[in-house]
Order: structure tokens, then C-alpha cells, then sequence
């Protein structure tokens, strides 16, 4: 396809370069007397210095203060208080049921049970409104 194209574009140059050669056609010279410039004359422009502009010397910007912002610190946990919290037994509660509730682990039933043994005989049998001793989590 590359030849093709290249061969026809050598066809088309030979035949526009012998077709303009053969049909050359003879323009009549003017005479010399007859020639009138196709411009005016030039004439040379003055050229003046350009204005040199004086700006004063800057003056230096003041510092710019940057303000960090803030620092952000999380709250101060407050630290446990000297008495000891208590809990008064409910009907239906059990070690598991207020470890729970006040720990947020039914698992944790052993701190309140070691804490509370001269008021616990067993652990599986409370009375009603005995106050337990809740040692911290």
C-alpha cells in the first residue's frame, strides 16, 4: 500500500514539474523608465532613549505571626475513689448478674466474692438486701 501511494505521488510531481515546463508562458519585461517603487521611501525613524522609571528602594514586610492551633488532649481519667463502692443485693441478683452490671463482665464475679467473704457464705445464695463491697474493676 506504502508503494502504491509513493509511486502515485512520484506521478503527480513528474506530471505538474513537465506540464508547467512545456506550457511556460512568456510575460512582457516592462522598460526600465516604467518601474515606479510599489512602497513609498522609507524614511529612517528617530529613535528616542526609553524613560528610565526610578522606584524607591521596598521596604521590608513586617514578620508574619503564625498561631498553631490549640493542642487537643484527651481527658485526665479520674482515679478511682479511696472508699470502696457498694451495691445493695436485689431479688433475683447474683454474683454473675452484678459483676455485669458493674464491671461489664460476668466473669469478674470472683473480685466481689473475695472482697465481701465475712458478709458471702456462698456464693450462689445472696440476701436480699445485704450491702456488698465492689473493689475497683
Amino acid at each position: 500500500m506504502r508503494a502504491l501511494t509513493l509511486v502515485l505521488v512520484v506521478l503527480a510531481v513528474t506530471f505538474l514539474v513537465m506540464g508547467c515546463a512545456t506550457k511556460r508562458e512568456e510575460l512582457p519585461q516592462p522598460e526600465p523608465g516604467d518601474l515606479k517603487p510599489a512602497t513609498p521611501a522609507l524614511t529612517p525613524a528617530v529613535v528616542e532613549k526609553p524613560a528610565v522609571i526610578e522606584t524607591p528602594p521596598a521596604t521590608p514586610l513586617p514578620p508574619v505571626r503564625v498561631e498553631r492551633p490549640a493542642t487537643i488532649r484527651p481527658p485526665v481519667e479520674k482515679p478511682a475513689p479511696s472508699t470502696p463502692a457498694t451495691y445493695t443485693v436485689k431479688k433475683g441478683d447474683n454474683l454473675s448478674k452484678i459483676a455485669k452490671h458493674v464491671y461489664g463482665d460476668e466473669n469478674s464475679w470472683h473480685k466481689i466474692f473475695d472482697a465481701n467473704k465475712d458478709k458471702i457464705k456462698d456464693a450462689n445464695k445472696l440476701k436480699v438486701g445485704t450491702v456488698l463491697t465492689i473493689p475497683p474493676k
